[in-house]
């Protein structure tokens, strides 16, 4: 059928009239037609082009107007031609290529186009473009995991798990198509709190096709306690080419099974160096796993460091932790407020409720615990605890248990201990968990509970200076309870658990002992230490104010005002120029600089970079 055989219907346009049928296609598909544009597509001379953008002028519903004067297939036919005329011509914009094809183009170059495009698009962007990607004519087989992947990106884990499913079970998908939906369908999985199912993905697909995505089933093994499953990937020989993000992925995967070695020492080491070789917008960035490592070591400064170089809901929840173990306590307070619990996925959402339970602890309020408690006492049946929630279940642990309620989540509490025996007690991640058990023994008014933990911690303590701490704090509040304070032992154990991030634990020890002293001199300087520890705490950490800047960022802004480039500072800070980016885009808002200039008479007048200039003048 040629345009000249389509019916002319009941337009003012005369289906002859080429010219003017390219601008209704052009305005059909979301185009403001110019002369310029109409000449290049339609071969016009520009007199010509504008006499068409005239004639349709009024017209308002173009679409039908199109139809109705050259029918479906002509319209088909003059939408290809747009859309190879734009090709050619290297003008095609994105949201033009997704109403082409969704107005029934295909075209083999068009598909092309929106392949590339999605392939480097936004979140917010990619699953549409995909879509379209098919729809022009691109293999679906070849686009199912890339388009699971950015739907996962986007958030949308039913569209995600639903796609990468057809691809684990699709007899053709070669071994990347696999690999890909693979760690779609295991992220889903943590995500929804379901880490036994991520762990069996990786089982299924296998150490020789899991190439660079190694990392991905080593976090999803170790979710559940499969250390040595996890190490036939680490081990297992790759043909993975040695791009940034292989080297990025081998270093999570060294970062994450020596957290749960004897010597977890090199564990935050390789995570951060890992973060320096990511991508800052890219969603599976490590600095959530560096952040919970740094927590979980007990130096929560490093954790709120590192937590700034990626923005996602899971890297501000670890935040307002880390700011809370600062004494911020506020911090996380506002974070709690600002964050919506309906929009998270399920293991975000437990540890908005544990940090809940834990602000809630530290204010003392009993109705905030109880309600908490309440919200997620069917949060703690549908989530099976993993090796990282350790935290969030803790908190809820104490939480049940000051309100007499352990039995409740029993179930998530033996859970997470059979995860940390099996794994054989990594001090890192055990040290956390058996401090709870300590407080929830002190809590129930129990001292026999409290034995096996603090003995467990004893063992820890050769391995770990954090455990050590807790190791010694445990013991000391057992003599508390059982009436024997030593005073000396209670004022060394309070200053090892500040220097760990534990000054809330540590002013109430001292506040326990000063009312079990007999001598009421030493009674009220157990008194004024406690007073002390909770002034001190009350403080927020200067850089986590508005208008302050974190460590890390008062390192960039140093070398900024010095006349560095982004990619010298992320040399000499280890970390990429991307996200040193990132960090200069977050001091603008911190300082609300309007412009780079001002930003840097902000940054000078403030004091940044000035040692270095008198030292090199």
């Amino acid at each position: 059928m040629t345009l000249d055989d389509a019916p002319a219907g009941a337009t003012a346009i005369d289906v002859r009239d080429h010219s003017a049928l390219t601008v209704l296609a052009l305005r059909s598909v979301g185009l403001e037609p110019n002369p310029y544009l109409v000449s290049e597509i339609a071969a016009l001379p520009i007199p010509d082009a504008v006499g068409a953008i005239e004639r349709t002028a009024d017209l308002t519903d173009v679409s039908s107007a199109l139809r109705e004067t050259v029918g479906p297939h002509g319209t088909t036919i003059l939408l290809r031609r747009v859309a190879t005329g734009l090709l050619d011509a290297q003008i095609l914009a994105p949201d033009t290529a997704v109403a082409l094809a969704t107005a029934g183009v295909r075209l083999p170059a068009l598909a092309d186009f929106l392949t590339r495009t999605a392939e480097s698009a936004t979140p917010k962007h990619a699953p549409a473009l995909w879509d379209a990607a098919i729809a022009a004519g691109a293999d679906p087989g070849r686009a199912a995991a890339p388009r699971a992947r950015a739907r996962l990106a986007a958030g949308d884990l039913d569209a995600a798990a639903q796609q990468a499913d057809t691809v684990l079970t699709d007899p053709t998908s070669d071994d990347e198509a696999k690999r890909g939906a693979a760690r779609v369908a295991a992220t889903v999985a943590l995500r929804r709190g379901a880490p036994s199912h991520a762990a069996s993905v990786y089982r299924w697909l296998g150490a020789a096709r899991a190439g660079s995505d190694v990392a991905h089933a080593v976090v999803s093994l170790l979710a559940v306690g499969e250390r040595e499953t996890a190490e036939t990937f680490s081990g297992a020989p790759s043909s993975a080419l040695p791009t940034s993000d292989t080297a990025r992925n081998a270093l999570v995967a060294d970062g994450m099974l020596a957290s749960v070695s004897e010597t977890p020492t090199a564990a935050l080491g390789s995570m951060l160096r890992a973060c320096a070789l990511a991508d800052p917008t890219t969603d599976d960035h490590p600095a959530s796993l560096a952040g919970l490592l740094a927590i979980h070591l007990g130096d929560p400064r490093t954790a709120r460091d590192v937590l700034t170089e990626a923005s996602t809901t899971r890297t501000g929840l670890l935040g307002a932790w880390a700011a809370m173990l600062l004494g911020d306590v506020d911090a996380a307070e506002t974070r709690i407020r600002r964050t919506e619990p309906d929009c998270l996925d399920r293991r975000d959402l437990l540890w908005w409720s544990g940090l809940r339970a834990a602000v809630a602890r530290r204010r003392g309020d009993t109705g905030a615990l109880a309600s908490t408690l309440a919200d997620a006492r069917r949060l703690l049946v549908e989530v099976e605890p993993d090796l990282y929630t350790v935290l969030p279940v803790g908190e809820l642990w104490l939480a049940s248990t000051r309100l007499g309620d352990a039995g409740r989540i029993r179930h998530a509490v033996d859970r997470t201990s059979a995860i940390l025996a099996g794994l054989g007690e990594p001090p890192l991640w055990a040290t956390a968990w058996h401090w709870y058990g300590v407080q929830a023994a002190i809590l129930a008014g129990a001292p026999a509970d409290l034995v096996p933990h603090a003995r467990t911690l004893g063992a820890l303590a050769a391995h770990s200076p954090h455990a050590a701490a807790v190791a010694a704090a445990g013991r000391c509040w057992l003599r508390v309870l059982q009436g024997e304070p030593d005073a000396d032992d209670v004022r060394a154990s309070t200053r090892s658990l500040e220097r760990f991030g534990h000054a809330w634990e540590a002013a109430r020890l001292a506040s326990d002992a000063a009312l079990r002293v007999d001598d009421t001199r030493t009674a009220t300087a157990l008194l004024q230490t406690a007073r002390e520890i909770t002034s001190a705490a009350a403080v927020p950490d200067a850089s986590s104010s508005t208008g302050e800047l974190t460590d890390r960022e008062a390192e960039v802004a140093h070398h900024l005002v010095l006349g560095l480039t982004y990619r010298e500072i992320g040399a000499r800070l280890y970390i990429s120029a991307k996200t040193v980016e990132h960090h200069v885009a977050r001091i603008r808002r911190r300082l609300d600089a309007g412009s780079r200039s001002e930003l840097l008479s902000m940054l000078r007048a403030a004091g940044y970079g000035q040692q270095e200039e008198r030292e090199h003048p």
